[in-house]
């Protein structure tokens, strides 16, 4: 572990539990994390805290009409915040953890969350410690790419260090990160339509889709 000028920076391979506890507890009272996952590194926070949502934007330079989408630990995690269906069953069965990541209707709780979407995206990332830091921490995350808004994703854990250290509260510094996206899948249409090609290709997207 390292303090920079506004982080704390920690080292992937080295954290123990009660280093993810902090982080975990940290992101749950809406401090900002910086973090490796499966596609590119991320920033995220508590999805129930609406100051932290607002920082991540404004960090990001992202517009506020552009909704973050969720990271939950699981599937039985993401359930409560969207309206199910059988496509949305038979991908995330299928590719989570991992890179995909699914746009469904919001349901009744999921419309409580900071800005009321009709519609949210989720994904359960296949990085075991962020998976793990997720569960501590009891909330899904708002999360996005760690990157200024237009701007490529960050790989590198000294890419971020060097981008968002007087920015964000805490940063894990993991190894680089593969660099493509997660593919993004709109399974509020019938059929769910591919937005946004990325590391899961279409054909088996297509191919889980024709057998749901």
């Amino acid at each position: 572990m390292s303090r920079t000028a506004g982080a704390t920076v920690f080292k992937a391979e080295t954290m123990d539990r009660a280093q993810l506890q902090d982080v975990a507890e940290a992101a749950r009272l809406g401090k900002v994390i910086a973090f490796p996952t499966d596609t590119v590194y991320g920033l995220g926070s508590s999805a129930f805290d609406e100051a932290a949502i607002k920082r991540i934007y404004r960090i990001k330079g992202r517009p506020e009409g552009k909704p973050l989408p969720l990271l939950v630990h699981s599937i039985d995690a993401a359930r409560p915040w969207m309206e199910w269906n059988r496509a949305a069953e038979a991908l995330s069965r299928r590719f989570w953890p991992g890179g995909l990541t699914l746009i469904l209707r919001s349901s009744v709780e999921g419309r409580r969350l900071p800005f009321s979407p009709d519609t949210l995206a989720v994904r359960v990332p296949n990085h075991p410690l962020l998976q793990k830091t997720i569960e501590l921490s009891g909330c899904p995350w708002a999360s996005t790419s760690a990157n200024r808004s237009g701007a490529p994703a960050l790989v590198e854990g000294t890419q971020v260090v060097a981008s968002f250290e007087g920015l964000v509260d805490y940063i894990i510094d993991g190894k680089r990160a593969p660099g493509t996206e997660s593919t993004l899948v709109d399974a509020t249409r019938t059929p769910a339509a591919v937005l946004r090609s990325g590391c899961i290709s279409l054909s088996r997207i297509n191919e889980v889709l024709s057998h749901g």
